[in-house]
């Protein structure tokens, strides 16, 4: 029985709505619970699970579903009743966490707190920023959907009374040793870090605490601010923060996507503190190429940001790069790859990991169709299709993948019911804010797919976690394991072994 309802302009955050159907799917002849914002995204997910009819088509952004499929002999009115409580129950207080009415009651009783985090829904998000910086607090805004327009507005006047405004977009920051949004948890150390691409400034923190270095503050400062009309000039005070602070020995710069001026602008900056500069611009104009300037590194990968980082604070670069295990299991693993399959399909969460894929991807010859490029063709789904499922038109109205692994789930079914795939590359994210067991939930994804098309595609993920992140880095590469998942080192090392595993695939069908 599939019991079907909406609530009429009832918002709900999109985390509360996670929790709850979770929880829900786990009642006693509760078959499966979802309740969810009426966006668009989430009404697709309703579609996949069999559970959309005219009452979900009907619902708009504003009210929310709830739509469960349960054993027929349960009382679908008293569990409506049930869910309609908990959704209008306020949630317990949590042990030292405050709630609030308004940002003016908060700011108030906590004089002393220095930033506010913003994570509404973008229409909202502008406005909270604007109070909190006539406030004089710094603000880290994870919110999407925010204009550019808002955008350059709020970074002008933050500036103006020199504060940080992290985001909108911004996925990652570690200030003094806490972590915003999405973050691992990094010594402290010589190398500082200002980023426009959160999850590769999770990626090259990481890889720099592996080596045994560490950080002095990560700045991340959001997607959209190293392109027009922002033009990197929040990134250009993030410079300047580090380059103040006498600990930090070298600077890198990161950024998913730029504008000439912003490189110039950042790199400008660095100099000044007559710093090393490590830089990785995903796509370098050439001038910066072709200057020959000791202090500036340019890399291509956050691997080598990692490492060239590391070596010159005159710390060697430890990494140890899986090759080995690599040939063996790619040959034990294509022994038992159906011939047809031999497509690569790339489900991240983490946009920056996304196009770092595949640039290496495109490098390597291989074409790509992927939603982080102009040209992306949306059922084109038999290429090498590299998706970012954190991308804003799949998070509207639903938490982030790195939460919420539904979406994902979806995707690598989807990945092993095409006869075309032979390949899938995962990110898996640990740390502050992400879900408390990101392996499992891909195992359980895998177990599913598997039992009901068979073997299907092999597999290849990094982890992006450090040995002091809550997941336990230990457990979940064994629960990776157990599935026979290839875990890489790195994100550009997943990559480079999926390009050189999809030409051996190749070379067979000759």
């Amino acid at each position: 029985m599939k019991l079907i309802h909406t609530l009429k302009n009832t918002f709900r955050d999109s985390l509360f709505l996670l929790k709850l159907s979770t929880d829900v799917s786990k009642w006693d002849g509760v078959k499966q619970a979802v309740v969810v914002m009426g966006t668009n995204n989430n009404k697709d997910i309703l579609h996949e699970l069999g559970l959309f009819d005219d009452i979900v088509n009907n619902a708009s952004s504003d009210d929310l579903i709830i739509a469960v499929e349960l054993d027929d002999q349960l009382d679908g009115e008293k569990l409506l009743k049930q869910l309609d409580d908990l959704i209008k129950k306020p949630r317990a207080t949590e042990k030292n966490v405050r709630t609030y009415k308004d940002l003016n009651q908060a700011i108030k009783e906590n004089p002393f707190a220095s930033i506010v985090m913003i994570s509404t829904p973008g229409k909202y998000a502008a406005e909270f920023a604007r109070e909190s910086l006539k406030a004089n607090r710094h603000v880290f805004c994870f919110s999407q959907h925010v204009s550019s327009t808002d955008e350059l507005e709020l970074k002008n006047f933050a500036l103006e009374k020199n504060l940080l405004m992290m985001g909108p977009d911004c996925g990652t920051s570690i200030l003094d040793g806490v972590g915003f949004g999405f973050a691992n948890a990094i010594r402290l150390g010589p190398i500082g870090l200002v980023s426009a691409a959160g999850s590769g400034l999770q990626e090259v923190s990481m890889l720099i605490h592996r080596a045994g270095s560490g950080i002095t503050q990560a700045i991340g400062v959001g997607g959209n601010d190293m392109t027009p009309p922002i033009n990197g000039i929040m990134a250009e005070f993030g410079v300047n923060i580090l380059g103040q602070d006498p600990r930090t020995k070298v600077i890198v710069i990161l950024a998913k996507k730029s504008s000439e001026e912003s490189q110039e602008r950042v790199i400008n900056a660095a100099r000044k503190f007559k710093i090393k500069i490590v830089a990785n611009f995903s796509s370098v104009h050439p001038k910066f190429l072709m200057e020959k300037n000791e202090d500036v590194v340019i890399v291509d990968t956050f691997e080598e940001c990692a490492k060239v980082a590391v070596e010159l604070t005159g710390t060697d670069f430890n990494f140890d790069s899986p090759k080995e295990g690599f040939d063996f299991w790619a040959e034990r693993k294509i022994k038992k790859l159906n011939p047809l399959r031999i497509k690569i399909r790339g489900l991240y969460g983490g946009g920056s990991l996304c196009s770092e894929t595949v640039n290496i991807l495109d490098k390597s010859n291989i074409l790509t169709n992927s939603n982080i490029k102009p040209n992306y063709q949306k059922n084109n789904i038999n290429e090498n299709l590299i998706l970012d499922l954190g991308a804003e038109e799949f998070t509207e109205g639903r938490a982030h993948p790195f939460i919420d692994h539904r979406l994902r789930s979806m995707e690598i079914m989807d990945a092993f019911k095409n006869p075309n795939v032979g390949i899938i590359l995962l990110d898996v994210v640990l740390g502050w804010g992400s879900h408390e067991d990101p392996a499992g939930e891909v195992v359980t994804a895998v177990r599913k797919a598997q039992q009901e098309f068979g073997e299907g595609p092999v597999i290849i993920c990094s982890i992006i976690g450090t040995d002091e992140d809550f997941q336990d880095i230990n457990l979940q590469k064994e629960n990776l394991l157990s599935e026979d998942i290839y875990i890489a080192g790195s994100n550009a090392s997943a990559a480079k072994f999926a390009a050189e595993l999809q030409s051996r695939l190749k070379k067979r069908q000759l």
